[in-house]
């Protein structure tokens, strides 16, 4: 049975029940293909920056009691801390991205991790791959995202589901990145001239999970207005609830729906560029991605599947 060691910053807890949610999603759909899984969190979300430093001694002496054949660093800044523990002499280990390198703690760390680390998996761009850095999306549990119609979405969240709810969504409130006011500033822009489209905002921010697809069922749009991403798991998510996207020219969104009937991604980031595009999107009809998110491979099944081919292939290398 192959046996991995999961170093995160991103997982969640009882104060943040869906922060890195994903990071927990994958590694249970690892379980499900057999791998058993070890997990060490390191919570400087909620301890502070000291959290990184105590986190050294504490991971040394979990790889040492630990008898697993790879290391799993999810973020750079828990490569960093695995790092520093001098292991990577004599254990095997990766290391994921969630944001484009050159945003989650630079090209010279970047560089440095490719040294050192035997494989590097990106989320925004195939640009970066070569022979130890791997294009690999986080994928989407379809059990879980499908789609709900508007009337089971509004009965069940007791909204109003003859209005064209726009969507937005984080998964905490402290993400700047996000940018919600160029969100409300869109909006703002749609509603002139009496807002003949009916609009609403429907902002998700640490929503209940079981709730999520409901919310996108009732949303007749998902607008990402993010300065920057890695691969945006809410429109992966929104693609299987067949939800149309608005995207500002951020991480793979171009990969993701570039090629989508009803999905637009703006030239710029401009707030009126992206009030067009909605316009543009709420005017399609018989909108359906699903299918395309299945032709992709972006099911967290599928997903799995290759992070494990990877990781054998890790194992196998000299390097």
């Amino acid at each position: 049975m192959l046996k991995v060691l999961h170093i995160t910053n991103n997982y969640p807890t009882l104060e943040y029940p869906f922060f890195g949610i994903f990071v927990k999603e994958q590694i249970d759909s690892l379980s499900k293909q057999g791998v058993e899984n070890r997990i060490f969190f390191i919570n400087g979300r909620g301890n502070g920056k000291k959290e990184y430093l105590l986190a050294i001694w504490r991971l040394s002496k979990r790889i040492k009691e630990y008898n697993v054949d790879i290391i799993h660093c999810h973020h750079v800044f828990s490569a960093v801390v695995f790092f520093l523990t001098f292991r990577f002499f004599d254990k095997k280990c990766i290391l994921s991205y969630q944001n484009p390198p050159q945003r989650e703690g630079g090209m010279i760390l970047y560089k440095i991790i490719n040294i050192f680390f035997n494989a590097v998996l990106v989320k925004n761009s195939s640009k970066f791959v070569n022979k130890r850095v791997y294009y690999l999306p986080n994928g989407v549990n379809l059990d879980f995202f499908k789609p709900y119609s508007y009337e089971e979405s509004g009965s069940k969240l007791k909204l109003n589901y003859n209005k064209k709810y726009i969507l937005f969504m984080d998964s905490y409130n402290r993400r700047t990145q996000k940018r919600i006011d160029r969100f409300n500033e869109v909006i703002e822009i749609v509603k002139k001239n009496g807002n003949p489209y009916n609009i609403e905002p429907l902002i998700l921010i640490n929503t209940e999970r079981s709730l999520i697809p409901y919310y996108m069922g009732i949303s007749s749009l998902h607008l990402l207005t993010s300065d920057f991403e890695g691969s945006p798991n809410s429109v992966k998510e929104c693609l299987a609830c067949n939800v149309p996207i608005v995207s500002t020219p951020v991480g793979n969104v171009q990969d993701l729906i570039g090629d989508i009937e009803g999905c637009f991604i703006s030239k710029t980031f401009d707030a009126n560029e992206l009030a067009e595009l909605v316009i543009r999107a709420l005017n399609m009809t018989n909108f359906e991605s699903r299918s395309k998110l299945l032709k992709k491979k972006l099911d967290i099944t599928t997903v799995s599947e290759r992070l494990i081919e990877i990781y054998y292939k890790v194992l196998s290398s000299n390097h």
